[in-house]
């Protein structure tokens, strides 16, 4: 009986000497994961910043939007300065397609926006699908791979 209180007894001061230790810095669990995911944040910021980039990860100055989306591309195959994420050939012509389909916004688009000036500025978050997993939402258009991108609009 006198061990187990005395095992029961270690364990109870372990654990208010943990909660102390958390006390004596004034921060919560769920604080530090915020603080965590904050810097984790500055340092993603940082690191594009010395890319040339947006703290998105555009390059706003970009003339094509291979250029503009660059670091979020699995490959570095362009087309025409359109990216080229799976290419995809049949015997048909009509249903050949070597350039992904976009969508922007939800809407869905065949080519990308003509004005890559205009909308990179925009861009808020870029989603790059290529696996058949991920693209069968969109069917066959989207044998070629998808590219999401959400803008501040």
């Amino acid at each position: 009986m006198k061990k187990l209180l005395l095992i029961l007894a270690i364990v109870s001061l372990g654990s208010l000497y943990a909660q102390e230790k958390l006390k004596v810095k004034g921060l919560t669990r769920k604080e530090i994961k915020a603080i965590k995911k904050q810097q984790k944040e500055q340092d993603r910021i940082a690191k594009y910043s010395s890319m040339g980039l947006n703290q998105w990860g555009i390059d706003e100055n970009a003339q094509t939007w291979y250029l503009a989306l660059k670091f979020h591309l699995p490959s570095s195959r362009q087309g025409d300065g359109i990216p080229i994420l799976r290419q995809y050939q049949s015997f048909t012509e009509e249903s050949s397609r070597i350039y992904p389909l976009w969508i922007i916004d939800g809407q869905q688009f065949n080519s990308p926006p003509v004005d890559v000036l205009a909308l990179s500025p925009l861009i808020r978050k870029v989603r790059i699908l290529v696996s058949a997993a991920e693209t069968n939402r969109w069917g066959k258009q989207a044998r070629a791979g998808v590219i999401v991108l959400e803008t501040a609009r």
